[in-house]
């Protein structure tokens, strides 16, 4: 485990270890998890440019105006966009490459959480819009400016906020879980995400790619849930607000962990030398999914990697090609969208 002091003395060397002007994406940190990571990177990161990608720009006005007061130097400029849209997604990044030829740091944690299989305009689960399709449209379009930052700077990460270190089985006829139970999406989907990095890090060796479970963190992805999955995540909430100090992530402890796993050289790519801040006292280099030349981690809350089920079980998808046919369903409905077809 990664204590939580070595997490704070990490994220202290910062502003000393990488240069001013980083350039960061935050996609959905207008509330929970993302926000208060926003907020712990301004607070070390000297002088950052970042853009948010937001639905509410109300919202986001209201964390712009929290992170200008802890760090007055720090640029963000609103990005208005429906994450569930992968045409909207596509030009918020348009947005991002006409203006900047590098990006350091992207942080996905956008996700909705409801009970029905409701398709969005373009035919996706919407559920799958924002929890994947979306974190694996933004870093395979912002690729080339992450692997610039690479070769110029010393970071250039991509943190997903998922859940890492909970990979399961994955049903190859129903990649889309238009019909998949309910118990078995978290374990298909992390195995995605998962798989998914690793086909972009193979095309971008010199970026590391952190997919990781922030946790039982007490957010407000717990309010507003319509139907009887309301009912169920009111009560889980009820449940961790009453025991969160025993079984809870706090969320700034959260944040600053995020923090990390975005800077950390734990977590370094595995080419070249945008390894990020180096190494804590105590804390070793992580282990990727993966023992190649590229770098993909699957971490728990703790900050270290999936036991030796999680390991077999990728190396065993590896095995059966199931990467290859994932990435080529995720690009198949991306051309789809982008060709204007249906569903």
């Amino acid at each position: 485990m990664v204590s939580l002091p070595q997490v704070l003395a990490s994220n202290a060397r910062i502003a000393t270890s990488l240069p001013p002007d980083l350039v960061a994406v935050f996609a959905g940190a207008t509330t929970g998890i993302g926000r208060a990571t926003l907020k712990a990177f301004v607070k070390y990161a000297v002088a950052p440019r970042i853009y948010l990608f937001a639905r509410n720009t109300d919202a986001a006005a209201q964390v712009v105006g929290e992170c200008t007061e802890i760090n007055p130097k720090c640029e963000i400029e609103v990005v208005k966009v429906d994450l569930s849209s992968m045409r909207e997604t596509e030009a918020a990044c348009e947005v991002v490459l006409a203006k900047e030829q590098r990006v350091n740091l992207l942080v996905l944690s956008m996700g909705e959480v409801r009970a029905d299989r409701a398709l969005s305009n373009e035919g996706l689960h919407l559920v799958l819009a924002t929890v994947y399709y979306a974190r694996i449209l933004i870093p395979a379009l912002l690729l080339p400016l992450l692997t610039h930052a690479s070769t110029h700077t010393p970071l250039a990460r991509v943190l997903d906020i998922a859940g890492g270190t909970k990979e399961g089985p994955v049903d190859l006829a129903d990649l889309a879980a238009l019909r998949l139970p309910m118990s078995k999406i978290r374990g298909q989907l992390s195995s995605m995400h998962t798989l998914s990095l690793e086909s972009l890090a193979e095309r971008a060796p010199m970026v590391s790619f952190v997919h990781d479970f922030p946790g039982a963190v007490v957010t407000p992805l717990f309010e507003g849930v319509p139907g009887w999955a309301g009912w169920m995540m009111w009560v889980l909430g009820m449940y961790l607000r009453l025991f969160q100090r025993w079984v809870c992530v706090p969320l700034e402890e959260c944040a600053e962990r995020q923090v990390f796993l975005g800077t950390s050289a734990k977590y370094a790519a595995g080419e070249g030398d945008a390894g990020g801040v180096e190494l804590a006292d105590g804390v070793e280099r992580g282990q990727a999914t993966e023992q190649v030349r590229s770098c993909v981690y699957s971490v728990d809350w703790d900050g270290e990697g999936p036991g030796e089920r999680v390991l077999k079980l990728l190396k065993g998808l590896r095995r059966e090609g199931v990467r290859e046919v994932v990435w080529e369903h995720t690009n198949g409905e991306f051309e789809r969208i982008r060709r204007g077809k249906g569903f």
